[in-house]
Protein backbone atom coordinates (compact mmCIF):
# COMPACT_ATOMS: atom_id res chain seq x y z
CA UNK A 1 0.00 0.00 0.00
CA UNK A 2 1.07 3.49 -0.69
CA UNK A 3 2.41 5.74 2.03
CA UNK A 4 -0.93 7.99 2.84
CA UNK A 5 -0.59 11.32 4.36
CA UNK A 6 -1.25 11.10 7.58
CA UNK A 7 -3.07 14.14 9.83
CA UNK A 8 -3.66 15.52 13.46
CA UNK A 9 -7.45 15.18 13.92
CA UNK A 10 -6.92 15.06 18.29
CA UNK A 11 -4.97 16.86 20.47
CA UNK A 12 -4.92 16.48 24.13
CA UNK A 13 -2.61 18.68 27.06
CA UNK A 14 -2.40 19.16 30.34
CA UNK A 15 0.59 21.42 31.17
CA UNK A 16 1.01 24.16 33.63
CA UNK A 17 0.07 26.63 31.42
CA UNK A 18 -3.50 24.68 31.28
CA UNK A 19 -5.46 21.64 31.68
CA UNK A 20 -6.73 21.07 28.22
CA UNK A 21 -5.14 21.52 25.17
CA UNK A 22 -7.18 25.00 24.07
CA UNK A 23 -5.90 26.78 27.33
CA UNK A 24 -2.48 25.64 26.87
CA UNK A 25 -2.30 26.93 23.31
CA UNK A 26 -4.15 29.85 24.29
CA UNK A 27 -1.72 30.52 27.26
CA UNK A 28 1.28 29.82 24.98
CA UNK A 29 -0.46 32.51 22.73
CA UNK A 30 -0.54 35.17 25.31
CA UNK A 31 2.74 34.92 26.47
CA UNK A 32 2.17 33.30 29.68
CA UNK A 33 5.02 31.47 31.81
CA UNK A 34 4.54 28.47 34.12
CA UNK A 35 4.41 29.31 37.92
CA UNK A 36 6.92 27.83 40.33
CA UNK A 37 6.18 26.52 44.21
CA UNK A 38 8.72 24.73 45.82
CA UNK A 39 7.90 21.01 47.50
CA UNK A 40 7.83 20.50 51.06
CA UNK A 41 9.02 16.92 51.16
CA UNK A 42 12.08 18.73 50.32
CA UNK A 43 11.68 20.92 53.26
CA UNK A 44 15.33 21.36 55.23
CA UNK A 45 17.30 18.91 52.63
CA UNK A 46 20.06 20.56 50.11
CA UNK A 47 16.92 20.48 47.20
CA UNK A 48 14.74 22.51 49.43
CA UNK A 49 15.41 25.31 47.02
CA UNK A 50 14.21 23.53 43.75
CA UNK A 51 11.20 24.95 42.26
CA UNK A 52 8.75 22.91 40.41
CA UNK A 53 5.84 23.59 37.62
CA UNK A 54 2.21 23.95 38.91
CA UNK A 55 -0.72 22.19 37.22
CA UNK A 56 -3.86 24.18 38.07
CA UNK A 57 -6.53 21.61 39.68
CA UNK A 58 -9.12 19.85 37.52
CA UNK A 59 -11.70 17.39 38.24
CA UNK A 60 -10.17 14.16 36.66
CA UNK A 61 -13.36 12.03 37.36
CA UNK A 62 -15.49 14.56 35.44
CA UNK A 63 -13.08 14.80 32.63
CA UNK A 64 -12.77 10.69 32.02
CA UNK A 65 -16.24 10.05 32.83
CA UNK A 66 -15.54 7.83 35.66
CA UNK A 67 -14.22 7.78 39.54
CA UNK A 68 -13.58 3.93 39.40
CA UNK A 69 -10.15 3.72 37.60
CA UNK A 70 -8.57 6.71 39.29
CA UNK A 71 -7.43 4.50 42.50
CA UNK A 72 -5.17 2.40 40.27
CA UNK A 73 -3.79 5.92 38.67
CA UNK A 74 -0.13 7.35 39.61
CA UNK A 75 -0.30 10.88 38.44
CA UNK A 76 1.38 10.16 35.53
CA UNK A 77 -1.12 7.31 34.00
CA UNK A 78 -4.00 10.12 35.16
CA UNK A 79 -2.66 12.67 33.47
CA UNK A 80 -1.80 10.61 30.35
CA UNK A 81 -5.65 8.97 30.54
CA UNK A 82 -7.03 12.60 30.73
CA UNK A 83 -4.50 14.17 27.95
CA UNK A 84 -5.46 11.07 25.66
CA UNK A 85 -9.36 11.05 26.27
CA UNK A 86 -9.34 14.72 25.21
CA UNK A 87 -7.52 14.04 22.34
CA UNK A 88 -9.91 10.89 21.76
CA UNK A 89 -13.34 12.95 22.55
CA UNK A 90 -11.58 15.24 19.67
CA UNK A 91 -10.71 13.07 17.44
CA UNK A 92 -14.67 11.55 17.43
CA UNK A 93 -12.28 7.98 17.37
CA UNK A 94 -14.98 5.47 19.11
CA UNK A 95 -17.20 6.31 17.09
CA UNK A 96 -15.34 6.30 13.62
CA UNK A 97 -12.70 3.45 14.00
CA UNK A 98 -13.74 -0.27 15.31
CA UNK A 99 -10.94 -1.06 18.50
CA UNK A 100 -8.43 -3.18 16.72
CA UNK A 101 -8.39 -0.42 14.15
CA UNK A 102 -6.60 1.96 16.59
CA UNK A 103 -3.27 1.70 17.92
CA UNK A 104 -1.09 3.16 20.65
CA UNK A 105 2.47 4.72 20.49
CA UNK A 106 3.10 5.99 24.09
CA UNK A 107 6.25 7.27 25.94
CA UNK A 108 6.95 7.36 29.55
CA UNK A 109 9.11 8.83 31.88
CA UNK A 110 11.06 7.18 35.43
CA UNK A 111 8.48 5.96 37.47
CA UNK A 112 8.67 6.73 41.52
CA UNK A 113 6.29 5.53 44.58
CA UNK A 114 5.49 7.65 47.32
CA UNK A 115 8.18 7.03 50.51
CA UNK A 116 5.04 6.05 52.81
CA UNK A 117 3.85 3.92 50.26
CA UNK A 118 7.08 1.85 49.73
CA UNK A 119 8.41 2.24 53.45
CA UNK A 120 6.64 -0.86 54.95
CA UNK A 121 8.01 -3.40 52.26
CA UNK A 122 11.15 -1.91 53.08
CA UNK A 123 11.16 -2.63 56.49
CA UNK A 124 10.31 -6.22 56.04
CA UNK A 125 12.59 -6.61 53.75
CA UNK A 126 15.74 -5.90 56.17
CA UNK A 127 17.22 -8.64 57.80
CA UNK A 128 19.31 -8.77 61.11
CA UNK A 129 22.65 -6.97 59.41
CA UNK A 130 20.45 -4.05 58.33
CA UNK A 131 20.69 -5.35 54.89
CA UNK A 132 18.08 -5.95 52.33
CA UNK A 133 17.26 -8.87 51.52
CA UNK A 134 15.00 -10.34 48.47
CA UNK A 135 13.91 -13.41 50.56
CA UNK A 136 12.43 -10.99 52.99
CA UNK A 137 10.98 -9.15 50.16
CA UNK A 138 9.57 -12.40 49.11
CA UNK A 139 8.42 -13.23 52.25
CA UNK A 140 7.53 -10.72 53.99
CA UNK A 141 8.14 -6.93 52.04
CA UNK A 142 5.44 -7.98 49.14
CA UNK A 143 2.81 -9.24 51.99
CA UNK A 144 3.12 -5.89 53.77
CA UNK A 145 2.20 -3.83 50.42
CA UNK A 146 -0.43 -2.38 49.19
CA UNK A 147 -1.57 -4.36 46.42
CA UNK A 148 -2.18 -1.56 44.06
CA UNK A 149 1.16 -0.16 44.51
CA UNK A 150 2.41 -1.94 41.73
CA UNK A 151 -0.05 -0.43 39.54
CA UNK A 152 1.29 2.90 40.72
CA UNK A 153 4.81 2.30 39.92
CA UNK A 154 5.02 -0.05 36.76
CA UNK A 155 6.72 2.23 33.66
CA UNK A 156 3.71 0.50 31.24
CA UNK A 157 0.69 1.34 33.37
CA UNK A 158 0.10 4.66 32.25
CA UNK A 159 -0.29 2.96 28.30
CA UNK A 160 -2.48 0.18 29.44
CA UNK A 161 -4.81 2.05 31.60
CA UNK A 162 -4.89 4.73 28.39
CA UNK A 163 -5.73 1.45 26.47
CA UNK A 164 -8.25 -0.23 28.68
CA UNK A 165 -9.98 3.58 29.16
CA UNK A 166 -10.17 4.51 25.10
CA UNK A 167 -11.24 0.53 24.07
CA UNK A 168 -8.15 0.24 21.89
CA UNK A 169 -7.62 -3.30 20.46
CA UNK A 170 -5.37 -2.94 17.78
CA UNK A 171 -1.10 -2.70 18.58
CA UNK A 172 -0.14 -0.95 21.50
CA UNK A 173 3.63 -0.18 22.15
CA UNK A 174 5.74 1.57 24.98
CA UNK A 175 8.71 3.68 24.72
CA UNK A 176 10.75 4.76 27.84
CA UNK A 177 12.04 6.89 29.27
CA UNK A 178 13.11 10.24 28.36
CA UNK A 179 12.62 12.47 25.30
CA UNK A 180 14.25 10.89 22.16
CA UNK A 181 12.42 7.68 22.67
CA UNK A 182 8.74 9.48 23.12
CA UNK A 183 9.92 10.88 19.60
CA UNK A 184 10.05 7.57 18.65
CA UNK A 185 6.88 6.61 19.60
CA UNK A 186 5.08 9.85 17.32
CA UNK A 187 7.44 8.67 15.16
CA UNK A 188 6.54 5.15 14.93
CA UNK A 189 2.74 6.24 14.96
CA UNK A 190 3.09 8.61 11.78
CA UNK A 191 4.36 5.22 10.38
CA UNK A 192 1.85 2.82 11.05
CA UNK A 193 -1.14 5.46 10.06
CA UNK A 194 1.01 6.08 6.98
CA UNK A 195 1.67 2.65 5.52
CA UNK A 196 -1.98 1.86 6.75
CA UNK A 197 -0.65 -0.88 9.66
CA UNK A 198 -3.10 1.05 11.53
CA UNK A 199 -6.49 3.16 10.84
CA UNK A 200 -5.61 5.70 13.28
CA UNK A 201 -3.42 6.18 16.16
CA UNK A 202 -3.32 7.48 19.41
CA UNK A 203 0.53 8.83 20.20
CA UNK A 204 2.10 10.93 23.13
CA UNK A 205 3.79 10.97 26.36
CA UNK A 206 3.49 11.65 29.91
CA UNK A 207 5.75 12.31 32.79
CA UNK A 208 6.17 13.78 36.24
CA UNK A 209 9.71 15.08 36.87
CA UNK A 210 8.63 17.14 38.93
CA UNK A 211 7.59 14.11 41.64
CA UNK A 212 10.12 14.53 44.87
CA UNK A 213 12.01 11.06 44.13
CA UNK A 214 12.00 11.06 40.26
CA UNK A 215 13.11 15.23 41.07
CA UNK A 216 16.10 14.05 43.78
CA UNK A 217 17.35 11.30 41.19
CA UNK A 218 17.29 14.01 38.09
CA UNK A 219 19.42 16.82 40.40
CA UNK A 220 21.63 13.88 41.35
CA UNK A 221 22.06 12.01 38.02
CA UNK A 222 22.94 15.57 36.42
CA UNK A 223 20.16 15.62 33.73
CA UNK A 224 18.15 18.25 35.98
CA UNK A 225 20.07 21.63 35.39
CA UNK A 226 20.34 23.90 38.29
CA UNK A 227 18.23 26.88 36.79
CA UNK A 228 15.45 24.15 35.28
CA UNK A 229 11.93 23.90 36.44
CA UNK A 230 10.87 20.19 35.85
CA UNK A 231 6.79 19.99 35.45
CA UNK A 232 4.56 17.51 35.02
CA UNK A 233 2.70 17.30 32.03
CA UNK A 234 1.29 15.30 29.40
CA UNK A 235 0.02 15.58 25.76
CA UNK A 236 -1.47 12.77 23.63
CA UNK A 237 -2.83 13.06 20.18
CA UNK A 238 -4.60 11.49 17.62
CA UNK A 239 -3.38 10.52 14.11
CA UNK A 240 -5.05 9.08 10.55
CA UNK A 241 -5.39 9.25 7.08
CA UNK A 242 -6.13 12.53 5.48
CA UNK A 243 -8.98 10.31 3.25
CA UNK A 244 -10.82 9.20 6.57
CA UNK A 245 -10.95 12.68 8.25
CA UNK A 246 -11.92 14.07 5.01
CA UNK A 247 -14.07 11.06 4.45
CA UNK A 248 -15.88 12.08 8.21
CA UNK A 249 -16.04 16.02 7.58
CA UNK A 250 -13.51 15.34 10.20
CA UNK A 251 -11.01 18.34 11.33
CA UNK A 252 -7.66 18.32 10.57
CA UNK A 253 -5.04 20.37 12.44
CA UNK A 254 -1.75 19.48 10.61
CA UNK A 255 -0.42 17.63 7.91
CA UNK A 256 2.59 15.24 9.34
CA UNK A 257 5.27 15.45 6.47
CA UNK A 258 8.17 14.33 8.75
CA UNK A 259 9.38 13.28 11.96
CA UNK A 260 12.79 12.78 12.61
CA UNK A 261 14.94 11.78 15.58
CA UNK A 262 18.65 12.33 15.29
CA UNK A 263 21.49 11.99 17.98
CA UNK A 264 23.25 15.12 19.07
CA UNK A 265 26.63 16.35 20.95
CA UNK A 266 26.08 17.48 23.65
CA UNK A 267 22.75 20.00 25.19
CA UNK A 268 20.73 21.61 22.80
CA UNK A 269 17.72 24.16 22.67
CA UNK A 270 13.85 23.30 24.00
CA UNK A 271 11.69 25.66 23.40
CA UNK A 272 9.34 24.62 26.07
CA UNK A 273 11.71 24.77 28.73
CA UNK A 274 11.19 28.54 29.24
CA UNK A 275 7.23 28.20 29.10
CA UNK A 276 6.57 25.17 30.63
CA UNK A 277 9.43 23.89 32.33
CA UNK A 278 11.30 20.47 31.67
CA UNK A 279 8.64 18.00 30.91
CA UNK A 280 11.37 15.51 29.88
CA UNK A 281 9.14 12.41 28.22
CA UNK A 282 6.33 14.58 27.39
CA UNK A 283 8.07 16.88 25.78
CA UNK A 284 7.90 15.77 21.88
CA UNK A 285 4.16 15.41 22.34
CA UNK A 286 3.65 18.75 23.57
CA UNK A 287 5.62 20.48 20.67
CA UNK A 288 4.05 18.43 18.37
CA UNK A 289 0.63 19.42 19.72
CA UNK A 290 1.07 22.75 20.18
CA UNK A 291 3.01 23.65 16.51
CA UNK A 292 -0.40 21.97 15.23
CA UNK A 293 -2.37 24.20 16.95
CA UNK A 294 -0.86 27.36 16.52
CA UNK A 295 0.07 26.35 13.28
CA UNK A 296 3.73 26.42 12.91
CA UNK A 297 5.36 24.58 10.25
CA UNK A 298 8.76 23.42 11.92
CA UNK A 299 9.25 22.48 15.21
CA UNK A 300 12.04 20.96 17.13
CA UNK A 301 13.69 20.32 20.75
CA UNK A 302 16.82 18.58 22.06
CA UNK A 303 16.30 16.45 24.94
CA UNK A 304 18.35 15.03 28.15
CA UNK A 305 18.84 11.97 26.20
CA UNK A 306 21.15 13.91 23.58
CA UNK A 307 18.39 13.34 20.72
CA UNK A 308 16.76 15.92 18.84
CA UNK A 309 13.20 15.65 17.61
CA UNK A 310 12.23 17.75 14.41
CA UNK A 311 8.78 17.70 13.24
CA UNK A 312 7.80 19.43 9.62
CA UNK A 313 4.23 20.29 9.50
CA UNK A 314 1.89 21.05 6.08
CA UNK A 315 -1.38 22.14 5.39
CA UNK A 316 -4.25 19.23 6.30
CA UNK A 317 -6.04 20.17 3.53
Amino acid sequence: MRNADVVITGVGMVTPLGTTARDTADAWRTGKVLAGRLLPELAGTPMEDVSVGVLAEFDAAKRLGSRKAIKYMSEAALLGCVAAHEAALDAGLRRRFQPEEVGLFAGTGLAAADVHQVLPLIQESIDSNGRFSTRLLGERGLPATDPLLSFRILANMPACLISIQEGIKGPSYIFTPWEGQSGAALREAWQAVASGEVSAAIAGAADTPAHPATLVYLRQSGVLGGHDVPSNASAYLVLERAETAARDSQRMYARIESVEVTPVDGAGPDPLRARIGSAFAAAPAILLALAAQLSWREASLCGSDRCRIAFRLGEAA
